[in-house]
């Protein structure tokens, strides 16, 4: 199989990404059984509702998803979980940067930023729908636009008073959507075996954030 065979295959996804998924989610599973009062009701709710949400992702939006034959329904996954995907991350960093946010406040703004990047792409395949005729270029500008907002997080609006996980989390962001940037500039150049370097981000995507989070949680989220 070549590269993109390999890319566009259900051993990829779901094949590799639901079970990695399926593995955060045992793992948060296990962590709370082993220490049920380890985090803060929010870190808690956030760890378990996200560790589901990426199951059902990884689930519901792979080359094998059983919406196949229902493109309307496929595409409304896909755009929601893509929305859901960012969210997790600003979501907790609203949270780590202002706790003393009220929570509309927190998810509105969160929201806000989710949605930035998925607007950006609907207003620019409107206004030039001949430069992004190729679904790569939509990805790439969907990509490059997080990459900046996360960039933007990361060195900006941070205060240092943070906790330290904050600053993991943009930074993971910032590595993950590098990685694909990186890898669709290449497959747009030509290079095929890019397909493989883009599933290296899929797997931090899918299968190690929450995990991620749940490890490298700080003092100051606990009870």
């Amino acid at each position: 199989m070549s590269p993109s065979q390999i890319y566009s295959s259900p051993w990829h996804h779901p094949g590799l990404l639901l079970p990695l998924a399926l593995g955060g989610l045992a793992y948060v599973l296990w962590l709370r059984a082993r220490q049920p009062d380890a985090w803060s009701p929010f870190l808690r709710a956030w760890l378990l509702g996200f560790a589901i949400e990426i199951v059902l992702d990884a689930s519901l939006t792979g080359f094998a998803t059983p919406l196949h034959g229902h493109p309307s329904a496929e595409r409304a996954a896909s755009i929601v979980f893509v929305i859901l995907g960012d969210l997790r991350a600003y979501l907790l960093l609203e949270r780590l940067t202002s706790p003393a946010r009220s929570w509309p406040s927190a998810w509105a703004r969160a929201l806000g930023f989710s949605l930035i990047a998925s607007l950006a792409v609907a207003l620019a395949t409107r206004v030039a729908p001949g430069s992004f005729a190729a679904t790569r270029n939509i990805f790439l500008f969907y990509e490059l636009l997080s990459l900046a907002l996360f960039a933007l997080w990361r060195f900006a609006l941070i205060p240092r008073r943070a906790p330290s996980l904050a600053r993991d989390v943009a930074t993971f962001f910032l590595v993950q959507y590098a990685l694909w940037a990186s890898s669709d500039v290449l497959i747009l150049s030509g290079i095929e075996p890019a397909y493989l370097l883009r599933i290296v981000p899929n797997v931090l995507y899918y299968g190690l954030f929450v995990a991620f989070v749940a490890r490298r949680a700080p003092r100051e989220l606990r009870p």
